[in-house]
């Protein structure tokens, strides 16, 4: 589905909701490649705990290693120096000596006595290439579900940032639209309420076209997809406690509903954060962003639909998307899944 730019223009409501349900559509078509998305990454997960545990135990083999040599060498040392001594004086014959030489002699004995050293130096070489082997094949297939990985985030984006290219002209060309037809309806009141409503619609800063349900709205204006993620597996060992609506860099994204910033912020994974405090009491998080609106601060009250930042994937994050927590009432962490699907499709 392709939605036409009009020629010139006069965008009506219905070109508007054509846009929407476009979007919707390709969210909801791209949910199972995004589902298919989520368990690459899991099994990159896998592969890096899996080849980071082998690679401490090939540290601990080495160890290992180091120390079995270093008690063949001492105690081959020791009964060289007592070779007239003991078992080993009874090893080392004149006979064996005459025969092979010195060296090899004391050699000779120093495996007849010590069998269980050399053997077990010998098993944790073998055994440490076998750990090398199987950390050299999983990194291997960690390099192939790399790159399957990046084919599929540049297919899911090249699909997102097209529609949203389509969303934003259209929606760009219909907020211009509007202006004008405000700036008419003022005119014919008052040319200078009309100035006045001119100013404040250039300083909004509320996304175009934004549709609520009970006054609360998609934290995404623009074209995005998502799935249900919660619980799925992260790095370190970590569940995802949120939901990820992945979208085209520089995305516009809103506020859920009327409330007020709480700390914008900078954390090594959620990267360019903040906190939207509702006047329902719910708390939304916003992570990843590519940078927030112009004028944002701790405390600013903002309005359902109002632009708080820009999709982007800063901290850890493999491709753009919001990364978006919800804690009705303030309480814990909650799935917001259902919610969006309610507000986005």
């Amino acid at each position: 589905m392709s939605l036409a730019l009009p020629a010139a223009a006069d965008v009506t409501r219905s070109e508007l909701d054509a846009a929407r349900a476009e979007i919707s559509q390709i969210n909801a078509d791209l949910e199972d490649e995004l589902d298919e998305l989520e368990a690459v990454l899991g099994q990159q997960f896998l592969f890096e705990e899996q080849i980071s545990r082998i690679q401490e135990d090939i540290v601990g083999r080495d160890r290992e290693i180091a120390l079995a040599a270093l008690e063949a060498r001492d105690r081959a040392r020791s009964m060289y120096v007592s070779a007239g001594a003991g078992n080993f004086q009874a090893a080392v014959s004149p006979e064996s000596i005459t025969r092979l030489g010195t060296k090899t002699a004391y050699l000779d004995a120093v495996v007849n006595l010590d069998v269980d050293v050399v053997n077990q130096l010998k098993f944790l070489q073998v055994d440490r290439a076998q750990l090398q082997q199987q950390v050299e094949k999983l990194i291997a297939q960690q390099e192939d579900a790399a790159a399957e990985l990046d084919a599929r985030t540049t297919e899911i984006l090249d699909q997102l940032t097209a529609a949203n290219d389509r969303y934003q002209t259209l929606y760009s060309q219909w907020e211009i639209e509007e202006a004008e037809r405000r700036a008419r309806a003022a005119a014919a009141r008052r040319a200078q309420a009309a100035a006045a409503a001119a100013a404040a619609a250039a300083a909004s800063g509320y996304a175009s076209g934004a549709y609520t349900l009970n006054g609360r709205t998609c934290a995404v204006a623009g074209a995005h997809t998502f799935s249900d993620t919660w619980g799925a597996p992260r790095s370190g060992g970590r569940k995802h406690k949120g939901l990820d609506m992945v979208a085209a860099m520089g995305t516009p994204i809103v506020a859920i509903e009327n409330g007020y910033i709480w700390s914008p912020n900078w954390h090594w994974a959620g990267g360019n954060g903040v906190y939207v405090r509702g006047d329902s009491g719910d708390i939304y998080y916003y992570a990843h962003l590519q940078g927030y609106a112009p004028g944002l601060y701790d405390g600013m009250r903002v309005g359902v639909g109002q632009v708080i930042g820009y999709n982007g994937n800063s901290g850890n994050a493999a491709i753009p998307h919001l990364h978006l927590g919800w804690q009705p009432g303030g309480g814990s962490l909650r799935n917001p899944y259902q919610l969006m699907v309610a507000l986005c499709r």
